[in-house]
């Protein structure tokens, strides 16, 4: 099953590397360690750092940017914090120090079929889970360039509503 996880989340990356098994392997794990379906609005990951593995965790954990369910929070770690909102677990899966030397073929395998504890360390997670936000917001044009922007992104300068461009570029000056 893996082994067709990994290869249907090559389809959306375009290739296939360890960093996307790395992805596909950490959100395989979190759906059985939660007892979740993918795709359940309910779930959400935050990333630690940014590679290959979010576009694994995308295909196979159901969560997205667009949806508003996947998160980066730069730590430079390949570590992933796993919620189900609904249940209220959570996970956090920390890399292990792999072994080195392998070649490309060998450490997807290593990544896909070691155990486990071989691959990742489970933890506690480091962030509390944000409330599910994802709401349609109004948007406005702004004053200045006329581009239509969010509201919560809008800013008041000189009595007008101005995008975050346009105030700081004000700013600036």
């Amino acid at each position: 099953m893996i082994r067709e996880l990994f290869e249907k989340a090559g389809e959306l990356h375009g290739h296939y590397c360890p960093g996307l098994a790395i992805g596909v392997r950490a959100a395989a794990e979190a759906l059985k360690l939660l007892g979740a379906e993918k795709g359940e609005h309910s779930l959400y990951c935050i990333a630690e750092s940014r590679a290959c593995y979010m576009d694994g965790i995308q295909s196979v954990f159901g969560t997205t940017w667009g949806g508003g369910n996947l998160e980066l929070r730069d730590r430079g770690k390949t570590a992933f914090n796993f919620y189900d909102r609904t249940t209220g677990k959570s996970l956090r899966l920390v890399s292990k120090d792999w072994p080195s030397g392998l070649e490309k073929s060998e450490m997807i395998e290593f990544l896909l079929n070691e155990p486990l504890g071989n691959v990742f360390s489970v933890t506690e997670t480091r962030f509390e889970a944000p409330e599910d936000s994802f709401v349609r917001q109004p948007s406005q044009p702004c004053a200045v360039c006329g581009e239509m922007c969010r509201e919560p992104f809008l800013r008041v300068s000189e009595g007008r509503l101005v995008c975050l461009d346009c105030a700081e570029k004000k700013l600036k000056q």
